[in-house]
Protein backbone atom coordinates (compact mmCIF):
# COMPACT_ATOMS: atom_id res chain seq x y z
CA UNK A 1 0.00 0.00 0.00
CA UNK A 2 1.22 3.96 -0.48
CA UNK A 3 2.10 6.06 2.12
CA UNK A 4 -0.76 8.19 3.32
CA UNK A 5 -0.05 11.53 1.28
CA UNK A 6 0.30 9.21 -1.86
CA UNK A 7 -3.41 7.33 -1.34
CA UNK A 8 -5.62 7.10 -4.23
CA UNK A 9 -9.42 7.68 -4.50
CA UNK A 10 -9.83 4.10 -4.50
CA UNK A 11 -7.65 3.32 -1.88
CA UNK A 12 -9.23 5.76 0.17
CA UNK A 13 -12.25 4.42 -0.32
CA UNK A 14 -11.33 0.62 0.32
CA UNK A 15 -10.50 2.00 3.61
CA UNK A 16 -13.55 3.22 4.22
CA UNK A 17 -15.63 0.71 3.09
CA UNK A 18 -13.56 -1.33 5.30
CA UNK A 19 -14.41 0.55 8.55
CA UNK A 20 -17.84 1.04 7.77
CA UNK A 21 -18.50 -2.41 6.72
CA UNK A 22 -22.02 -3.51 7.18
CA UNK A 23 -22.02 -5.99 11.01
CA UNK A 24 -22.64 -9.44 8.55
CA UNK A 25 -18.84 -8.86 7.58
CA UNK A 26 -17.25 -7.10 10.70
CA UNK A 27 -15.58 -10.18 11.85
CA UNK A 28 -12.17 -11.27 11.08
CA UNK A 29 -12.01 -14.54 12.75
CA UNK A 30 -12.77 -17.51 10.18
CA UNK A 31 -15.95 -19.44 10.55
CA UNK A 32 -13.50 -22.53 11.39
CA UNK A 33 -11.91 -20.64 14.19
CA UNK A 34 -14.83 -19.14 15.87
CA UNK A 35 -16.45 -22.74 16.11
CA UNK A 36 -13.06 -24.24 17.27
CA UNK A 37 -12.97 -21.50 19.79
CA UNK A 38 -15.98 -21.59 21.00
CA UNK A 39 -15.17 -25.63 22.00
CA UNK A 40 -12.35 -24.37 23.75
CA UNK A 41 -14.82 -22.21 25.91
CA UNK A 42 -17.70 -24.51 26.59
CA UNK A 43 -14.63 -27.14 28.15
CA UNK A 44 -14.30 -24.12 30.30
CA UNK A 45 -17.11 -22.80 31.57
CA UNK A 46 -20.31 -24.81 32.15
CA UNK A 47 -23.67 -22.19 31.54
CA UNK A 48 -26.46 -24.24 33.64
CA UNK A 49 -29.59 -25.80 32.42
CA UNK A 50 -28.24 -25.41 28.53
CA UNK A 51 -27.19 -29.47 26.91
CA UNK A 52 -23.56 -28.84 25.22
CA UNK A 53 -24.99 -28.69 21.82
CA UNK A 54 -26.42 -25.31 22.87
CA UNK A 55 -23.57 -24.53 25.01
CA UNK A 56 -21.51 -24.64 21.63
CA UNK A 57 -24.37 -21.63 19.92
CA UNK A 58 -24.07 -19.64 22.74
CA UNK A 59 -20.14 -19.45 22.87
CA UNK A 60 -20.33 -18.91 19.36
CA UNK A 61 -22.22 -15.72 19.66
CA UNK A 62 -20.19 -14.60 22.63
CA UNK A 63 -17.19 -14.82 20.36
CA UNK A 64 -18.59 -13.01 18.03
CA UNK A 65 -19.78 -10.20 20.30
CA UNK A 66 -16.10 -10.43 21.00
CA UNK A 67 -14.93 -10.15 17.72
CA UNK A 68 -16.99 -7.33 16.57
CA UNK A 69 -15.97 -5.67 19.58
CA UNK A 70 -12.56 -6.25 18.54
CA UNK A 71 -13.13 -5.12 14.98
CA UNK A 72 -14.59 -1.64 16.08
CA UNK A 73 -11.44 -0.78 18.52
CA UNK A 74 -8.72 -2.53 16.33
CA UNK A 75 -7.29 -1.04 13.61
CA UNK A 76 -7.70 -4.05 11.00
CA UNK A 77 -3.72 -3.45 9.62
CA UNK A 78 -3.13 -4.60 13.62
CA UNK A 79 -6.09 -7.04 13.66
CA UNK A 80 -4.20 -9.01 10.69
CA UNK A 81 -0.87 -9.40 12.61
CA UNK A 82 -2.88 -12.91 13.99
CA UNK A 83 -2.03 -14.72 10.62
CA UNK A 84 1.94 -13.04 10.55
CA UNK A 85 4.30 -15.33 12.32
CA UNK A 86 7.16 -12.83 10.76
CA UNK A 87 5.83 -9.51 11.69
CA UNK A 88 4.01 -8.31 15.35
CA UNK A 89 4.57 -6.63 18.61
CA UNK A 90 6.62 -7.50 21.24
CA UNK A 91 5.75 -8.40 24.76
CA UNK A 92 5.81 -4.79 26.19
CA UNK A 93 2.92 -3.92 23.89
CA UNK A 94 1.23 -6.71 23.94
CA UNK A 95 0.89 -6.41 27.56
CA UNK A 96 -0.31 -2.93 27.54
CA UNK A 97 -2.75 -3.97 24.34
CA UNK A 98 -4.49 -6.54 26.17
CA UNK A 99 -4.83 -4.92 29.82
CA UNK A 100 -6.89 -2.18 28.45
CA UNK A 101 -9.01 -3.84 25.37
CA UNK A 102 -9.97 -6.40 28.32
CA UNK A 103 -11.14 -3.49 30.26
CA UNK A 104 -12.96 -1.53 27.56
CA UNK A 105 -14.55 -5.18 26.27
CA UNK A 106 -15.32 -5.52 30.03
CA UNK A 107 -17.32 -2.36 30.20
CA UNK A 108 -19.20 -2.47 26.61
CA UNK A 109 -19.50 -6.23 25.54
CA UNK A 110 -22.42 -7.39 27.78
CA UNK A 111 -23.68 -10.59 27.28
CA UNK A 112 -26.74 -11.13 29.84
CA UNK A 113 -27.13 -14.92 29.43
CA UNK A 114 -23.78 -15.96 31.01
CA UNK A 115 -22.93 -14.99 34.47
CA UNK A 116 -20.74 -12.54 35.24
CA UNK A 117 -17.55 -14.65 35.90
CA UNK A 118 -17.84 -16.12 32.77
CA UNK A 119 -18.33 -13.46 30.63
CA UNK A 120 -15.31 -12.08 32.25
CA UNK A 121 -13.37 -15.24 31.74
CA UNK A 122 -15.01 -15.67 27.77
CA UNK A 123 -13.05 -11.74 27.03
CA UNK A 124 -10.34 -12.61 29.10
CA UNK A 125 -9.59 -15.65 26.72
CA UNK A 126 -10.59 -14.18 23.31
CA UNK A 127 -8.52 -11.16 24.07
CA UNK A 128 -5.95 -13.06 25.69
CA UNK A 129 -5.76 -15.17 22.30
CA UNK A 130 -6.06 -12.28 19.80
CA UNK A 131 -3.37 -10.26 21.51
CA UNK A 132 -0.90 -13.13 22.09
CA UNK A 133 -1.20 -14.20 18.23
CA UNK A 134 0.04 -10.46 17.42
CA UNK A 135 2.93 -11.35 19.03
CA UNK A 136 6.24 -11.40 16.91
CA UNK A 137 6.84 -15.00 16.04
CA UNK A 138 3.26 -16.30 16.87
CA UNK A 139 0.31 -16.51 14.83
CA UNK A 140 -3.55 -17.19 15.54
CA UNK A 141 -3.49 -21.06 14.52
CA UNK A 142 -0.53 -21.74 17.02
CA UNK A 143 -1.74 -19.89 20.03
CA UNK A 144 -5.29 -21.76 19.39
CA UNK A 145 -3.98 -24.72 19.16
CA UNK A 146 -2.14 -24.33 22.67
CA UNK A 147 -5.29 -22.53 24.46
CA UNK A 148 -5.68 -25.13 26.37
CA UNK A 149 -2.90 -24.45 28.42
CA UNK A 150 -3.75 -21.01 28.28
CA UNK A 151 -3.95 -19.56 32.30
CA UNK A 152 -6.68 -17.30 32.53
CA UNK A 153 -5.94 -14.97 35.39
CA UNK A 154 -8.47 -14.44 38.16
CA UNK A 155 -7.34 -11.00 38.17
CA UNK A 156 -7.34 -8.06 36.11
CA UNK A 157 -3.81 -7.19 38.02
CA UNK A 158 -2.93 -10.38 36.04
CA UNK A 159 -3.84 -9.70 32.95
CA UNK A 160 -0.69 -9.85 31.16
CA UNK A 161 0.14 -13.44 31.75
CA UNK A 162 -2.31 -13.87 28.91
CA UNK A 163 -0.13 -12.64 26.54
CA UNK A 164 3.81 -14.26 27.78
CA UNK A 165 2.71 -17.70 27.66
Amino acid sequence: MAKLNELTTEEFKGLLEDFYDEPIRRNKMTEEEIVDLAQRLNERINVPIIDETKEDKIFIKVILKIDNFLYDNLPNEFYDLIRSSEKGIDEKEAKRLVRRLTRMANEKVDIPYLPEFAEKFAIKFVIGIVVRSARKKLNFEDVRKESGDLVIPESDDEIEKLVTG
